[in-house]
């Protein structure tokens, strides 16, 4: 169950993983947007340096202090990117990192515990299946407005403060080299479900040598490309997060089927075609 009360004064390090493409927004113009988050949230906040020999395609940014001074941290990051993408109507998403030894607190029994936050604060939670790569935490994607992930920033900065890591943690590191590696791709599911039986090639993350380029498409019918695309579209965005693929849906029509085209690596186009094959086949277990 959640935190009835929560001690806002409790210290705590909130770490958080962004798409390199949206530290931009988060730090401004000679850094005016982060020290304003700084000076206002009162919080301490570090944000790891890019790696332009690997192509750093994530950076974590580690906000310390009081739960207090962290969840208004965490909220004026949230707003910002909700300012960013406001053109777009799509919802904030905010990948946090947890030890492993603690998600279980976030799951709860059978699950309720993540069913009460995902209901109390109206966001979509998503939990990695499995610890990322050469590390001991999982992911927990969460989307929404910026209210809303404030709301659910707050509990999770609670549970992270009442429940110590068990044993050795390891922390992830974005600028390992495999820092990419699509194990990921389990963040994708909700606790309890069934991980995937293949293995999911690596993409290319490295800039300056992309490799060759292929193409293929998928014929999806109709019924099933709302579970592809996802609530405003959050599942197709992380589709192609994840594989870095380019990928196209074809216009609604009278034809039973919707064409999705995928261009990219070799990898890339293969993982992409994994990750919305899983969303279908996810969606065909719920029928009756």
């Amino acid at each position: 169950m959640l935190p009835e009360q929560i001690k806002e004064d409790g210290n705590i390090s909130f770490r958080i993983l962004l798409p390199s493409r949206d530290i931009g927004a988060i730090i401004g113009r000679k850094g005016v947007t982060i020290n304003s988050i700084r000076e206002d949230s009162e919080a301490k906040i570090k944000i790891s340096s890019s790696d332009s020999d690997n192509g750093t395609y994530y950076r974590e940014v580690v906000l310390t202090g009081s739960i207090k001074q962290v969840v208004a941290a965490s909220h004026l990051i949230a707003s910002r990117l909700e300012e960013n993408t406001a053109e777009e109507g799509e919802d904030v998403r905010l990948e946090v990192l947890f030890p492993n030894s603690i998600t279980g607190a976030v799951i709860g029994r059978s699950g309720e515990t993540i069913k009460e936050l995902r209901s109390k604060t109206n966001t979509q939670i998503l939990i990695s299946h499995e610890v990322l790569f050469g590390s001991t935490d999982r992911s927990i994607c969460v989307s929404g407005t910026a209210s809303d992930i404030k709301e659910c920033v707050r509990y999770l900065a609670a549970i992270l403060h009442e429940n110590p890591t068990k044993g050795n943690n390891i922390p992830f590191r974005v600028n390992s080299p495999h820092h990419m590696h699509l194990q990921r791709a389990g963040r994708m599911m909700h606790p309890g479900s069934s991980p995937p039986r293949r293995t999911i090639p690596n993409s290319s993350f490295t800039k300056g040598n992309p490799g060759p380029s292929a193409n293929d498409t998928m014929a999806v019918q109709k019924e099933f490309i709302g579970c592809v695309i996802g609530k405003n579209g959050i599942k197709i965005r992380q589709i192609r997060d994840l594989s870095q693929a380019q990928i196209r849906i074809s216009s609604p029509s009278d034809e039973p089927n919707r064409t999705i085209s995928i261009s990219g690596t070799p990898d890339a186009v293969s993982t992409a075609k994994y990750l919305i094959n899983y969303q279908i086949n996810n969606e065909l277990k719920k029928s009756p």
